[in-house]
């Protein structure tokens, strides 16, 4: 099956943009684009790793990460192909603090994780009841690439090809496959002053 040809996954993941009650924080929509992305040579997503937690996308569900952590409110937005399901976390205890989203589309069953979102947060932001503080225990956060929020290394803005203390929105496609499956890769990276403030992940497969 071939998969679309436009950053349809990041629609989809984007329809989050109010949230579904007054308690409920919704991830931030992915930023807006006009025609396709870059494509890239090589999947741009892998695998989160949260202390000993591994979350790998479109593997892993949110029962899953709600079970290991031992914490998180499940929380639904929209309907039908504009469903979207996610789990949100807090990272106190991060210079400045952090907020990150597992997030389930309509595509992955509101259950399978398709997305992760991640920003860094302005000062005074705290933990809340739906978002609550990541424990200790399964931190610290990064992809297995290294890429995660904050200070990027000469290596990370290399790649992106941003210069030192450059602001930039770095990202792009990936279409491959991996044996009988079609694998789609989107991801995007906020730059300000070579910090990444905004991560967007997001990864399906289709048979």
């Amino acid at each position: 099956m071939q998969l679309r040809q436009s950053w349809w996954i990041a629609g989809v993941l984007a329809c989050a943009g109010a949230p579904a009650s007054a308690q409920a924080i919704a991830p931030p929509p992915w930023p807006a684009t006009h025609g396709d992305p870059p494509a890239l040579a090589a999947d741009p997503v892998h695998p989160l790793k949260l202390g000993p937690l591994r979350v790998t996308l479109y593997a892993s569900t949110l029962a899953d990460v709600q079970r290991a952590v031992g914490a998180g409110a499940l929380t639904r937005h929209g309907k039908g192909t504009e469903a979207l399901d996610w789990l949100c976390y807090t990272l106190v205890d991060a210079e400045p603090a952090q907020r990150i989203w597992f997030t389930s589309s309509e595509l992955a069953g509101g259950n399978k994780i398709d997305g992760v979102t991640a920003i860094e947060l302005a000062a005074g932001e705290r933990a809340q009841a739906s978002c609550p503080e990541l424990p200790a225990k399964f931190r610290p956060v990064r992809f297995d690439d290294g890429l995660w929020l904050g200070a990027l290394s000469p290596e990370q803005r290399r790649a992106m090809a941003i210069p030192a203390q450059g602001n930039a929105t770095w990202g792009g496609l990936y279409r491959g496959t991996i044996g009988a499956l079609d694998v789609l890769g989107t991801i995007s990276v906020e730059v300000r002053r070579s910090r990444a403030i905004v991560i967007h992940a997001a990864h399906t497969a289709q048979s």
